[in-house]
């Protein structure tokens, strides 16, 4: 792939206008271009997205940061739309990829997901 288009997540002109763009994936952001007392319609929007998406791109999410305490909610909603991949800002070592790991694997068993089938790319 060669060119990701960020769509923000609280924006549903954006995200149906995203694949006309041309770009190989759209990354669904939940994280900067997402004010904060929007995150909860985004994750809700994104999921959405995903699951009526008849997916003329690959779709990942982009979550918000560990630090936030953010991730694993907005982890919990987008699963149930089984994105292409997740980006995973702010990372700062292996302990921060472990713990995302465990709850991919968590999120993806509880959705009836193959093992490991989302893809993680470290922003």
């Amino acid at each position: 792939m060669r060119s990701f288009l960020f769509v923000p997540g609280d924006s549903e002109r954006k995200l149906a206008k995203g694949p006309s763009s041309g770009p190989d994936a759209l990354i669904l952001d939940l994280e900067d271009s997402v004010a904060a007392n929007r995150k909860t319609v985004a994750r809700d929007m994104v999921r959405d997205y995903l699951k009526t998406s008849t997916r003329p791109v690959k779709l990942y999410v982009r979550v918000n940061a560990l630090d936030t305490g953010l991730t694993l909610g907005d982890l919990a909603v987008v699963m149930q739309g089984r994105p292409d991949g997740i980006v995973f800002p702010k990372c700062v070592g292996q302990k921060d990829l472990d713990l995302l790991a465990t709850y991919l694997d968590a999120l993806e068993a509880r959705e009836g997901i193959e093992p490991q089938p989302t893809c993680l790319r470290n922003q």
